[in-house]
């Protein structure tokens, strides 16, 4: 994965330790920067084996095009990430976009079902109506003189 941007390791205010590229430094006016494929270092322990891997730092931030805004004032150390670390980054951001264009497969084909189990039930509904209303026009009392059928009433003729 080629990188147009700088990628940069942060320490944030908070403990969180992210790697992530930067599309845009702050500066005096603004504290804001523009990130984007922002990846949380996490510490795991397996059997006394300390090793990190990464996560997406925020939940369903996953395209590796959606920027996120890190507030400047919560960075507390930059570094400039290890070839090593760079490698596992990259190994990590593949993952993420593997996940990510599953999630927005799993999404159409919900959406699809979805709009597949509305139409069945407007089908459902409007045969319903259609049933209702062949009924009222079936509907006479014993001689059929004293009921009008709403098919033949004319709101013309009313007095």
């Amino acid at each position: 994965m080629s990188n147009q941007y700088e990628v940069r390791q942060f320490k944030l205010a908070n403990g969180d330790e992210v790697v992530c590229e930067i599309v845009q430094w702050n500066n005096e006016e603004e504290l804001e920067l523009v990130t984007r494929k922002v990846m949380k270092l996490v510490q795991s322990e397996s059997n006394g084996v300390k090793y990190f891997v990464f996560r997406p730092w925020m939940i369903y931030q996953e395209s590796l095009e959606d920027f996120i805004i890190l507030n400047g004032n919560h960075v507390v150390g930059i570094g400039f990430p290890t070839e090593p670390l760079l490698y596992q980054y990259n190994e990590a951001l593949k993952e993420m976009a593997t996940m990510h264009e599953s999630r927005k497969e799993d999404y159409a084909e919900m959406k699809e079902e979805d709009i597949q189990e509305v139409s069945k039930m407007v089908r459902k509904t409007s045969d319903e109506i259609d049933e209702y209303l062949e009924s009222l026009k079936e509907m006479t009392d014993s001689d059929g003189g004293n009921v009008i059928n709403m098919f033949d009433f004319n709101k013309d003729n009313m007095h």
